[in-house]
């Protein structure tokens, strides 16, 4: 059991050994897992469709089906669910074979208690990773969507700040725009951030990952390292935060500006991004560029109305609508006129 009083994990064990079953059994069951058996396939068969497990370890030899049948089964029918075989007939084909029909890994016997342990947890991290990955998945589409459906430029930077804290369980998340003019970083939109910390002013670039306008690419800062790489960094340790990922948002060869993400401590541990989250926060990075894009498309659009509407009968002194922020934040009309040239 964890913290919660909730078992670490849900396991079925298919096999048709009574003194397999009680072995894996009682050394799971004293690690905190909790454990049903199944004696043949389709009894587990019916396990699984009665209840949800996190984790199936099962025997290829079995006296009714086959194990490999147990493995498609639950790839097919349950595919939230990993699967481990293990067997005393251990060769490399029944190995490659239970791999493709979907098994995570695979265990001969006999094995140590250390041996079961191992397969089990990492079997479970793939699991849990499969459906970590499936929720972002579902979670980021259903933010794409919102973001895509405004057309306020304001709001569609709201929504990929708050849509990143929501999604990477991280402390905040800001969108700082790049005024070229007097080389600064100024705050555009942010979630989980005070006010005092967001009021601390604007950035100098020159101070304040420099190096990203050199790379292009993602920069980390630890707590550290927060003293000679940020402006503020004893305003960063009051606000909590213990580290900052930095991602450019880029248009051609242009740093537009910069997502940043703030991490303090979340279940006890510093919070890091592996390759595929990366590659997610890339792709809001890129929604706020499309948004600036579309904002000055739609500016440009608007000038032009304008000229059309000065000559045109009946409808001198009308005026196409305003964008919401051309006129609130010099960084916006900064890029508007760096297109225009």
């Amino acid at each position: 059991m964890n913290a919660t009083g909730k078992p670490k994990a849900t396991i079925l064990v298919i096999d048709d050994e009574q003194i397999v079953q009680e072995s894996v059994r009682r050394i799971l069951e004293e690690e905190g897992y909790e454990i049903d058996g199944a004696m043949r396939v389709d009894q587990a068969l019916d396990l699984l469709a009665r209840n949800p497990y996190d984790v199936v370890l099962t025997d290829l030899m079995m006296p009714d089906k086959s194990g490999m049948e147990a493995v498609q089964a639950v790839a097919e029918n349950h595919p939230d669910t990993g699967v481990v075989m293990f067997t005393g007939f251990a060769t490399v084909d029944s190995a490659v074979e239970s791999m493709k029909l979907g098994a995570l890994d695979y265990l001969p016997k006999p094995f140590t208690p250390e041996e079961l342990l191992e397969v089990t947890e990492r079997a479970l991290g793939k699991v849990r990773k499969k459906r970590r990955d499936k929720e972002i998945e579902k979670l980021y589409s259903d933010a794409e969507k919102a973001i895509k459906s405004s057309l306020d430029l304001k709001e569609v930077l709201r929504l990929i700040c708050t849509s990143v804290v929501g999604l990477f369980k991280v402390k905040g998340a800001s969108l700082l725009i790049h005024r070229k003019n007097d080389q600064v970083l100024e705050m555009a939109s942010y979630c989980g951030l005070s006010d005092e910390y967001v009021g601390k002013g604007t950035l100098d670039s020159e101070k304040s990952v420099s190096e990203i306008f050199q790379s292009e690419k993602a920069v980390l800062i630890e707590e550290v390292d927060f003293d000679s790489n940020l402006q503020y960094p004893d305003k960063a340790r009051a606000e909590g935060i213990v580290s900052i990922l930095s991602i450019p948002m880029t248009l051609g060869t242009t740093v537009l500006g910069v997502l940043r993400i703030y991490s303090g401590i979340y279940s006890g541990e510093k919070r890091s991004f592996d390759d595929d989250e990366l590659a997610l926060l890339t792709k809001f990075a890129e929604q706020g560029v499309r948004a600036l894009e579309n904002a000055m498309a739609y500016e440009s659009v608007r000038k032009d109305i304008d000229g059309l509407k000065k000559n045109a009968p009946g409808l001198k002194g009308e005026r196409a609508p305003d964008l919401l922020v051309t006129n609130e934040h010099q960084w916006v009309n900064e890029i508007f006129h760096k297109f225009e040239q």
